[in-house]
């Protein structure tokens, strides 16, 4: 039985970081409104990974040269994230590094995606010092003592910034109290850059994992109260903030003040980060 030839349409998913390259012209550009209308589905309905993942990957293929396109990427990637699309999460937040700009909002789109690729890579760490272990039934004093058991560099001896992981070995307090001897047992492992937000041992849940757990945006809670400064490139900001304790803050545009950089200010939003989330919020008079 002979079958014809069919002429058809051939059709190619492309998903993720890829779909940027079949984006529009570099002089499309994202509005703001858009862009709050996110984040406001963000707020409204935080527990729909995949339709937010959605949403945001298609406002950023409009305008891949856009530099709000990077805040729609992480923002999507950390939904991949919950989703538990890892790889797909990895392939963006590589992407955004690699469009890093010298503005305050490229940088601190950059630094979030290399936070998150740091805890990421911290999971296969722990898994090369458990293979260390099997070994010789002792963790390593170094962690340079790991690259027996790297695979083409990965795990890496060192986190996103090029800095070595600061790793210590411990001792249990209550077993050291027994009399009980568990040097080699136990170990500690952090980021210097992310410090205590990365800390992890080889006992309890990832970095990783415990990131993952706060709510988009917890950790940013501030509400804008007043323009003090609306000079182009140098705003400045006063918050208040909503986490009962009514103090006030004060944000320059692009200076780091505990933790917090003010990133963005347009015609209608300011955007903050702490180098896991964003907070888009509406700009003062």
């Amino acid at each position: 039985m002979r079958f014809g030839i069919i002429t058809g349409i051939l059709t190619v998913l492309i998903t993720g970081a890829e779909c940027l390259a079949q984006a529009p012209s570099s002089t499309a550009s994202i509005d703001e409104k858009s862009l709050w209308d996110i984040y406001k589905l963000q707020q409204e309905k935080p527990d729909d990974h995949q339709g937010l993942y959605t949403a945001c990957m298609e406002l950023a293929k409009k305008a891949p040269k856009d530099r709000l396109s990077s805040v729609l990427m992480t923002m999507a990637s950390w939904h991949q994230l919950k989703l538990g699309n890892k790889e797909s999460a990895i392939k963006l937040f590589r992407t955004v590094i690699s469009m890093e700009s010298s503005d305050p909002l490229g940088i601190a789109a950059a630094n979030m995606s290399r936070a998150w690729l740091t805890r990421i890579d911290m999971e296969q760490v722990k898994q090369a010092l458990q293979l260390c272990y099997y070994k010789n039934i002792i963790y390593p004093k170094t962690i340079d003592e790991i690259k027996p058991f790297q695979k083409d560099g990965q795990p890496p001896l060192v986190d996103r910034w090029n800095k070595q992981w600061v790793y210590s070995l411990e001792e249990s307090k209550y077993a050291k109290k027994a009399g009980i001897a568990t040097y080699g047992q136990f170990w500690s492992l952090k980021s210097s850059m992310l410090g205590t937000n990365s800390a992890m041992r080889n006992v309890g849940a990832t970095a990783l994992t415990k990131a993952l757990k706060v709510s988009y945006g917890a950790g940013i809670a501030l509400k804008p109260a007043k323009l003090l400064s609306g000079t182009p490139g140098k705003e400045m900001v006063q918050f208040e903030t909503t986490d009962g304790k009514q103090a006030r803050v004060i944000l320059t545009f692009g200076v780091e003040t505990g933790g917090m950089v003010l990133c963005y200010a347009g015609p209608k939003l300011i955007i903050l980060s702490d180098m896991n989330h964003w907070a888009i919020l509406p700009r003062p008079n």
